[in-house]
């Protein structure tokens, strides 16, 4: 009778496990919300917003950013003195869409920062586990 019980027991576990990695498996492919970071040229902002409006896209956040990428600064002369400037200013773009609506907004964000010079900058795609709209607790793409 005892032995009947630890099968029990140990055939319900591996029937849990089976479960979680199905689960954990459909949660990544299922997972349909996407942060892009975008970092481009100050000069450029306008530019990227209004297209990305035009786009659909609902909402971005913008920071002021300093940084470098291969070009590690530049050099500048101001009343015949030559100064370094390591950190240069940026812009980051932070946008939450739909997996579907990503390629389009690379696409908008490469079309409209592009000068074609040192310094253009990055676009990152991350993966976004959740939304949350503070205001009504919707979640997910709902949220965006």
């Amino acid at each position: 009778m005892l032995s009947m019980v630890i099968c029990v027991i140990i055939y319900s576990f591996r029937i849990k496990m089976r479960i979680r990695v199905i689960y954990y498996t459909l949660q990544a492919i299922t997972n349909t919300m996407k942060k892009i970071e975008a970092i481009i040229k100050p000069h450029k902002l306008e530019d990227v917003r209004e297209a990305l409006n035009e786009a659909g896209v609902s909402g971005l956040t913008v920071t002021e950013v300093k940084g470098y990428g291969r070009q590690k600064g530049h050099s500048e002369t101001y009343r015949g003195a030559e100064y370094k400037i390591d950190f240069l200013p940026k812009v980051k773009i932070e946008i939450a869409v739909t997996a579907d609506q990503v390629d389009r907004c690379i696409e908008i964000i490469l079309a409209t920062a592009k000068t074609g010079k040192i310094g253009d900058g990055k676009i990152f795609v991350t993966n976004l586990e959740n939304a949350v709209r503070i205001r009504t607790g919707e979640n997910d793409a709902e949220a965006l």
